[in-house]
């Protein structure tokens, strides 16, 4: 592995180094997010790096430390992490201030590849800072999502509640990687179609709430599972939103059905398909006025549609934002539109025709 530059060592280290303070691109390394330290080495090296702002944390609780020390005069931030650092990365920034390259470099990656980015950092890095010397650089603007409980406001592009988070909860708790989380799956999938183990059992109960979307209640009291999402992905191959949103608006499914129900629907879920409702097979004079309009017999229990506001009041404890566990605080919480943000285009990305992109 190449040796890190001197000025890249961890921040208490680092201090002790003076840097360039006018740098207009700063590069900011959380390289615990994958523990790919390697790759990082290989962002350090290039020429590229050289004249950018490097700042190598210890941690992402380094993360708030690390921002305060950006200049005024830094235009484009660099991010070489996971969802849960761009996450963190996105509570602290003034998103008017600067634009951000997603570079990599985590475990999902989730937002890094929507942007068109590939799983190799160093190429993503290079295509960033070349394409911004040269001007050609492209851009997508896009909302942020806003969460408020209690005093807290936390930011990004994807919200989830229910029992499937707490399930991912089990699993932050235990032991990592690929065989942990086939085992928690199995376990999931085991406890939804048999009484054991009893403590997946008890994860999977239903979340009781009380979700009001845009002013209206919905007629539910118990959901399996609701989501709030900008981008239309959740997740590499999971894009499950049906409904066009505008440009002040985001999309939003909630599911009101069993887990063993939602565990059987979860493939079509997972690609925007509503199950029909079972109800509506049974008229075939409608037969014509189905295949018009689809949705008009969609399952009343599965909602996908597009939201401004989402007020939730349930005695859940946790949520997730981009797969960031927090807390519920007073039993209540609220999903709106927030800032704008300017995101960097990767060299994959289907936009590349367009030098700047509004996403509505």
């Amino acid at each position: 592995m190449s040796k890190l530059p001197p000025d890249s060592r961890p921040l208490q280290t680092r201090r002790k180094r003076k840097q360039k303070a006018d740098a207009e691109i700063v590069l900011i390394c959380n390289p615990r997010a994958g523990g790919r330290w390697k790759e990082l080495a290989g962002i350090l090296d290039a020429e590229e790096a050289e004249d950018a702002r490097r700042i190598v944390t210890d941690s992402v609780e380094d993360i708030a430390e690390a921002l305060g020390e950006t200049s005024h005069d830094a235009k484009l931030l660099c991010i070489y992490g996971g969802d849960g650092t761009i996450q963190r990365i996105l509570d602290r920034l003034n998103p008017a201030e600067m634009h951000l390259a997603m570079l990599g470099g985590g475990t999902m990656n989730v937002t890094s590849r929507w942007c068109g980015f590939s799983s190799n950092p160093t190429q993503n890095f290079l295509h960033v800072v070349r394409g911004y010397r040269s001007g050609d650089l492209m851009f997508k603007e896009i909302p942020l999502l806003e969460v408020r409980t209690g005093q807290d406001v936390r930011r990004g592009f994807t919200f989830g509640m229910g029992p499937i988070i707490r399930l991912l909860d089990a699993y932050e708790n235990g032991p990592k990687g690929k065989v942990a989380a086939i085992g928690t799956a199995a376990r999931a999938i085991s406890a939804v179609w048999t009484k054991w183990p009893p403590a997946y059992r008890e994860l999977l109960e239903l979340m009781e709430a009380e979700v009001i979307v845009d002013g209206e209640r919905m007629p539910h009291d118990k959901f399996s599972a609701v989501f709030a999402n900008v981008t239309g992905q959740i997740n590499p191959g999971v894009e499950p939103f049906v409904d066009e949103r505008s440009r002040d608006s985001f999309f939003y499914a909630a599911t009101a059905v069993s887990a063993r129900e939602f565990t059987v629907a979860m493939p079509m879920l997972m690609r925007g398909w509503v199950p029909p409702d079972k109800d509506t097979l049974f008229q075939p004079h409608r037969l014509l006025e189905r295949f018009k309009n689809p949705a008009l017999f969609s399952d009343p229990r599965y909602v996908n549609k597009s939201a401004k506001r989402i007020e939730i009041k349930t005695s859940d404890t946790l949520f997730t934002i981009d797969g960031e566990l927090m807390d519920v605080q007073d039993g209540a919480l609220s999903v709106e539109m927030g800032p704008m943000i300017r995101l960097a285009v990767g060299p994959q990305s289907k936009f590349k025709q367009l030098k700047t992109l509004l996403t509505i």
